[in-house]
């Protein structure tokens, strides 16, 4: 089977992060109305695998992995659902701008593990998207909250350090057309960890009116869109390519504020889209250049 484009791989990871970022803005919607994260994330988890799962039968997809891939894929859920924890995690104890911040330094971790290990070849396009993409959030989520609590801190990191090596590990197995099949294998194990949380945990609070629902249900669907979306680009273009074109989420984030939670948007915000755009354009115009 012929191989996508890279342009068709960036198009589709830059629909993933956008996908993710309507994730994140309901998923505040269903916090407003009275859910707990972790209500949210469990049904985001069981929900996004009995969806996949029901797509992929009628599709006529594929879903069993040789045995070595499917090791592995539930081994990648294992560390997606702990990436998934840290991130909630920071999201509790510091500015939610900060904790998105700090996660998102992985695109740059993401780049320079895969250069270090000759994974990938570091060219000029591909330098000013990793620094550019990760100016431009400094800039566009404006942070200024205290980043005393270590513990917020370093649950952020270690989201950002899980994502990161996910990214690179998912890259050894997937392929255009068993990339669907290996997200469905990850998030078996994923939603498993969080359904055994949910039991010990026994934190139940769901949303208290219609909207909330709504968002609730929103939350997957965007969700599975999202993370089937990535790991289908790092089978098109690579680990480091679609990290850094995922630095549109937390853009999309601001700008879906905007529209459904009528969120002011400020000029520094502005400006930091448009470096992150710039930076992502720059990739594609320089990315033939030398090597770094």
């Amino acid at each position: 089977m012929k191989q996508p484009s890279p342009v068709f791989g960036s198009l589709i990871v830059a629909i993933g992060a956008l996908s993710l970022a309507g994730n994140n803005v309901f998923a505040v919607v269903s916090f407003e109305a009275g859910a707990s994260p972790l209500a949210v994330i469990t049904g985001r988890m069981i929900i996004t695998l009995i969806a996949l799962f029901l797509f992929m039968r009628s599709c006529g997809r594929q879903i069993a992995l040789p045995s070595h891939d499917r090791k592995f894929a539930l081994g990648l859920g294992v560390l997606n659902g702990l990436m998934a924890y840290c991130l909630l995690s920071a999201f509790d104890e510091i500015q939610v701008g900060l904790a998105i911040l700090v996660f998102y330094f992985y695109p740059l971790l993401t780049g320079l593990y895969a250069w270090i290990t000759g994974q990938e070849k570091l060219t000029r396009g591909l330098l000013l998207g990793l620094i550019g993409g990760f100016a431009g959030l400094v800039i566009a989520l404006e942070v200024t909250a205290d980043i005393s609590n270590l513990f917020g801190l370093l649950f952020a990191a270690a989201a950002s350090l899980l994502m990161a090596t996910n990214a690179l590990l998912s890259s050894h197995i997937l392929t255009p057309q068993n990339s669907m099949s290996v997200t469905l294998h990850m998030h078996i194990a994923s939603a498993l960890i969080f359904v055994i949380a949910f039991i010990i945990v026994g934190d139940a609070d769901f949303p208290q009116n219609m909207w909330g629902w709504v968002s609730y249900f929103s939350v997957p669907i965007f969700y599975m869109i999202g993370v089937t979306a990535f790991f289908y680009g790092i089978s098109c273009i690579g680990a480091v390519r679609a990290s850094v074109i995922m630095n549109l989420e937390p853009i999309g984030s601001i700008a879906l504020g905007f529209i459904v939670l009528g969120q002011i948007l400020s000029p520094s915000q502005l400006i930091g889209a448009t470096c992150v755009i710039v930076s992502l354009i720059g990739i594609r115009t320089l990315d033939g250049g030398r090597e770094v």
